[in-house]
């Protein structure tokens, strides 16, 4: 596996990040993928460990950070603090996930951001600050600790969307729901937005194929670092 001017290459397929390719090549990538049949119980266990404790932690230290960001929301615009969606993890079952809410109240609730007519007009002076910094996935911690996500993993998407029922059957088939999804991901820290969304569940595949404590030691540093530079916007 490796990565190249925006190529993405793994086994015998080398696939360009923004490039959609016809539905028998997506077919044929599932046919020929060999999953991780390991249960891989310690690794799940050192995994769910860190999970819980770093969760914990960042929610404690962040507190007053948490509570400025929530007072700022509450005074910029009308409307609940926290975002709330239906997305699908762990085993393809539905959850909740909690993000600091960025848009107005009467932006589409249900619908992908990239699909929404000129989606900037919906951003509040707060929250389009906050979607720049990522500051507005923080809640998220909270998905963390309860069991729903964990820091790294696959960025879960909506259920109800027909896009998001694509990436979700691809993802099916090549048994990314075997673990939970994640804050960041493989495909986040290699191209963000700059991936294709189909492509995007096949990078998911091989995240869960090859996941180790390493492997997800390397993503969270990635990961810091794409943020920083923001480079991309959030899935």
């Amino acid at each position: 596996m490796s990565k190249k001017n925006n190529v993405w290459k793994f086994e015998n397929y080398e696939i360009k990040y923004s490039e959609a390719y016809e539905d028998s090549f997506y077919q044929d990538f599932i046919n020929n993928f060999q999953k991780n049949t390991k249960k891989r119980i310690f690794y799940k266990f050192i995994k769910r460990t860190f999970d819980i404790f770093a969760s914990l932690f960042a929610l404690i230290i962040l507190s007053p950070l948490l509570l400025g960001i929530a007072i700022a929301i509450k005074i910029d615009s009308k409307g609940p603090v926290l975002f709330k969606q239906s997305r699908i993890g762990l085993n393809g079952k539905i959850f909740t996930i909690y993000k600091f809410r960025s848009m107005r109240i009467d932006a589409p609730h249900d619908k992908i951001f990239e699909d929404f007519a000129n989606p900037d007009s919906f951003y509040t002076k707060v929250g389009g600050f906050l979607r720049k910094t990522s500051l507005d996935e923080f809640p998220q911690f909270l998905n963390v600790l309860k069991g729903d996500m964990s820091f790294v993993g696959y960025r879960p998407v909506l259920v109800s969307e027909e896009v998001s029922k694509q990436i979700n059957g691809i993802r099916s088939a090549l048994g990314v729901f075997e673990m939970r999804p994640g804050i960041s991901g493989y495909a986040q820290v290699l191209g963000r937005n700059d991936v294709f969304y189909k492509n995007k569940s096949l990078m998911d595949a091989y995240y869960v194929k090859n996941a180790s404590v390493l492997l997800d030691l390397k993503l969270i540093f990635a990961t810091v670092k794409v943020v920083l530079f923001r480079d991309g916007n959030n899935s």
